[in-house]
């Protein structure tokens, strides 16, 4: 039963649903959260998108207050037991990408509110949502009931009325079971094909060893050289192409990329592929601004709105994505002195931005009160 039919939320674990013994897609490929990703396309997209989030710097703050709490909250610094932030959060987006929900384990509470301090990470596929037909829910894990407030569950692609988010690897399999038929056989050609280059022909007959010894001759003269042929009366050498049909998995694998590409958001460019169009960016600042605006900032409003859910109350996490926009020195510093004197960034935030540490007190108050 595949997750998008409409009892989608009384067995909901990805894994169920795709991992059969038998081919689950019409191409004949198997796809599941693991084959899925050993399609190029879909892994890359994957390692980008958690990749460039993941290294991102990330922040708590109080409202009115243009300065990071110090310290931290201790979610934004060990969200799990040796687990550190920027890992935890790879892990939460793969598990989003993959399968659309991420689940952990509450393993500590903190604070007057009781908000959880520790989350350990769990494999989607280990839980399980029920509903009966009073519409009672029951959350197990690995088989076990537990209690949905020892849960910590995020969803990506939500519907109304669905307990789980939607998976893209689950909406997408025949697009990804077309992509790993085609690899498939690709391999296979490679390995297996016993297509001759080319053969000879002539309306003389020929015995088994005349035959043999004029292959013999051929191949010493003609065989990893360019050498001019010259055949006997009778004979004619015709080259064998490639059946367009053999050939044609080239150009599938081509359009799977940019069908993946589509389903992640990403710019095909941005994972070493054919875009497909004569579209180009002007400028590098360009491509990124669309990768973050298109692909990446829909996944970094998700993660701030449950972190936020996360750290004390009154404060609020935000990522800064600045440090994808960087430009070329010279505009950066320029950019920066116009910040400055609009006071809309301080000296605090600009070395944030250039990944530099702060400055020492007595440093950073006179340059302060000169801006001001």
């Amino acid at each position: 039963m595949w997750p998008f039919r409409k009892r989608e939320d009384r067995s909901l674990t990805l894994d169920q649903l795709l991992a059969e013994d038998q081919p689950n897609t019409a191409s004949g490929a198997t796809v599941t959260t693991d084959t899925a990703q050993r399609l190029s396309a879909v892994w890359a997209c994957i390692r980008l998108l958690t990749d460039v989030v993941s290294t991102m710097p990330c922040h708590a703050y109080t409202a009115g207050s243009p300065d990071p709490v110090d310290p931290a909250p201790i979610m934004l610094r060990s969200p799990a037991a040796g687990v550190p932030f920027h890992d935890w959060i790879a892990q939460v987006l793969r598990s989003l990408l993959l399968t659309g929900n991420a689940w952990g384990i509450i393993t500590a509470r903190i604070g007057p509110g009781l908000r959880p301090s520790q989350i350990e990470l769990i494999a989607p596929h280990r839980v399980t949502v029920n509903v009966a037909g009073d519409g009672t829910v029951t959350y197990r894990l690995d088989g076990r009931e537990v209690d949905r407030d020892d849960l910590w569950h995020l969803r990506a692609y939500p519907t109304p009325g669905a307990l789980l988010g939607l998976s893209p690897i689950a909406y997408a399999a025949e697009t990804i079971g077309v992509g790993l038929a085609a690899q498939a056989y690709g391999a296979q050609y490679f390995r297996d094909s016993s297509t001759p280059t080319g053969y000879l022909t002539g309306d003389q007959l020929l015995t088994t060893s005349q035959a043999e010894e004029l292959l013999a001759r051929w191949e010493v003269r003609h065989k990893h050289r360019r050498a001019t042929a010259v055949l006997g009366k009778g004979l004619e050498f015709k080259q064998i192409m490639v059946p367009p049909e053999e050939s044609q998995f080239l150009d599938t694998a081509r359009l799977t990329v940019q069908q993946v590409c589509r389903i992640y958001g990403v710019p095909p460019e941005m994972i070493a592929a054919d875009s497909g169009n004569s579209l180009t960016y002007a400028n590098v600042e360009q491509r990124d601004l669309s990768l973050l605006k298109y692909a990446i900032g829909p996944w970094l409003v998700r993660l701030e709105s449950a972190l936020t859910d996360l750290v004390p109350r009154g404060h609020y996490v935000k990522f800064n994505a600045g440090g994808l926009l960087r430009t070329d020195l010279k505009t950066r510093y320029e950019s920066y002195k116009l910040a400055l004197e609009g006071g809309w960034l301080t000296i605090a935030e600009i070395r944030e931005l250039e990944d530099r540490g702060p400055l020492p007190v007595a440093q950073a108050r006179p340059q302060l009160g000169a801006v001001a």
